[in-house]
């Protein structure tokens, strides 16, 4: 087979999971032609993360497929709660709300148009990818690359087709969406910092209907601590598609946990051997917490994986690298078309890294936070488990102190529930959803679960519905497609406004609380704040898009 490329790109992206996807997605809708190569067979199978919070929910909106995936995911009356469990149909020990109260409810209502989304990477990746052909967009399978190098300015990758035959090709940028274990990274030398391995998991991916014990599985996540089986069950539909993690022992590989061993622990960890249970799939995965020394080298661009690796622990890995090509892709695409100076695509790793960072923190943070819970109940829900547990008779765990109506269990459990309660940013963080912003020294501004929508320079716009045209509209859905918009206060004297070529201007009513009567408010292509002013200062705003653009955009229409 000889290679597939178009002659007229000047982009590859390599890598097809979900942020070279969605990086294909933004990059179609505005127009760019590029090439895609993946190493695979075909889109992933199996489910693998699940959890798409409200940011990516957005930029799922605003590509068009958010209702799509909405229909897929979990039911969200669905996902109510966090548990700690001795096995599915055994003892609760304790649970966690994912809405703590009606004015956390009300709060996330006012935040976003979209809502957070419980589905497995497979589906997510699935219709990205029809969206990205119905643009036009295609992906190379079978496809690797066996070297990535900067030659004269330019990037040049080596690549393998399906056939063995390695040819070269030399692209104006690469976005390397290759994953953990990227070549591309490799090959250009690009070291990543942090410690390389906190836990090794061996997973199971499997089938089963587990309708009868819906009422006893109060979300996506129940974390299993019994006799024999210690580890993770994630429900990606909450019925019948299922995974267990557990951690394999450091002595151990994950050929000791083969689907033989891997059945039983799920057995036992359902804790009802009436229930039938179809193996898909088993493997294992390295728990990480790195951060690439540059996201960026001349005309390559590390995104996703490739540039970060997190603990899974507040479900921002996916998450993180969908809105690394949110933030990339708009600035390519007007480099390419010339309405942008190349020097804007610097600002990719100087928002990104720090993001990266804080989100690799908090991810780490959570995971050690787990500890506090198994600390209280004397069950280490993480503990390595030993394979050889399956040739051994069920067993079951002691009294715990929480059971009966004494004083003591009262109090028991009275501080269980106040330990779990403290896990709440690992499962519910607007913050982290929504809340970083770019070029701020402190990228989450307040409190890591203390979100309040405003606007900050850097920061994401806050949600509002608007009307335009006689329809409700959220004011995010103003953005896409755009190189800027501007928001006018109702008292701002629009005919003062100077020519802005490729900018939208829409008046913004004062009752929504957003811009001021006499207040400007000028917003980038990704939803996020460029520059705030007023009618006064209204002679500024042509300084604020060439600051914005690295060019004068008057000259660049």
């Amino acid at each position: 087979m000889s290679l597939a490329i178009n002659d007229n790109a000047r982009v590859a992206i390599v890598g097809a999971g979900a942020a070279g996807l969605m990086a294909g997605v933004l990059l179609r809708l505005r127009g760019v032609e590029f090439d895609m190569f993946d190493d695979g067979d075909g889109p992933c199978r199996l489910p693998q993360a699940h959890v798409v919070n409200t940011r990516t929910s957005e930029i799922l909106r605003e590509v068009g497929v958010f209702e799509e995936m909405r229909t897929l995911a979990t039911p969200i009356e669905k996902t109510k709660s966090i548990e700690w469990a001795e096995s599915l149909a055994g003892r609760r020990f304790g649970k966690l709300d994912l809405v703590k109260d009606e004015e956390a409810l009300q709060a996330r209502i006012a935040a976003s148009a979209v809502h957070p989304l419980n589905l497995g990477q497979n589906r997510f990746e699935e219709v990205v990818a029809r969206r990205l052909e119905a643009l036009g967009g295609r992906v190379s399978y079978g496809h690797s690359i066996v070297r990535a190098a900067i030659e004269e300015g330019g990037a040049v990758l080596s690549i393998s087709n399906t056939d063995g035959m390695v040819s070269e090709r030399r692209y104006d940028y690469v976005l390397a969406c290759d994953g953990a274990r990227s070549i591309v990274r490799s090959s250009l030398g690009i070291d990543m910092i942090g410690p390389p391995s906190l836990a090794r998991y061996a997973s199971a991916y499997f089938t089963a209907d587990l309708s009868d014990l819906e009422p006893r599985v109060g979300g996506q996540v129940t974390f299993i601590g019994g006799a024999d089986v210690r580890g993770v069950i994630i429900g990606f539909d909450i019925q019948t598609t299922w995974a267990l993690m557990c951690v394999i022992p450091p002595d151990l590989t994950a050929d000791d946990f083969g689907p033989d061993v891997m059945l039983e622990l799920i057995h036992r960890a359902i804790g009802d051997r009436t229930v039938a249970v179809q193996l898909d799939g088993v493997g294992s995965w390295n728990m990480s917490a790195q951060i690439a020394e540059t996201f960026r080298s001349g005309p390559f661009f590390l995104v996703g994986d490739a540039a970060h690796r997190f603990p899974p622990t507040g479900g921002l890995g996916l998450n993180t690298g969908v809105q690394d090509a949110h933030n990339l892709a708009w600035k390519l695409a007007l480099v390419l078309e010339g309405r942008a100076h190349p020097a804007i695509l610097d600002s990719y790793a100087n928002e990104r890294m720090p993001v990266a960072k804080a989100n690799c923190d908090h991810s780490v943070t959570n995971a050690m936070r787990m500890a506090e819970v198994d600390a209280i109940l004397g069950v280490p829900f993480l503990a390595p488990v030993e394979p050889t547990v399956v040739q051994r008779p069920e067993g079951s765990l002691p009294h715990l102190g929480i059971d009966g109506d004494d004083d003591a269990a009262d109090d028991k459990r009275a501080v269980l529930a106040d330990t779990i309660e403290q896990q709440r940013p690992h499962f519910d963080s607007l913050m982290h959803e929504l809340g970083y912003i770019y070029d701020a020294s402190e990228i989450y501004a307040v409190g890591a679960h203390d979100f309040r929508p405003s606007v900050t320079v850097g920061g994401r716009l806050p949600h509002a519905l608007i009307e335009v045209d006689g329809s409700s509209v959220g004011v995010h859905d103003l953005f896409a497609s755009r190189d800027a918009f501007l928001l006018a206060g109702k008292d701002v004297d629009l005919v003062k406004l100077p020519p802005l070529p490729g900018v939208g201007v829409h008046r913004f009513a004062a009752e929504n609380g957003i811009v001021a009567p006499e207040g400007l408010v000028l917003v980038r292509p990704d939803g996020h704040v460029s520059w705030v002013g007023d009618q006064q200062r209204i002679e500024a705003l042509p300084s604020a898009l060439a600051r914005l653009f690295h060019t004068d955009i008057r000259n660049a229409a």
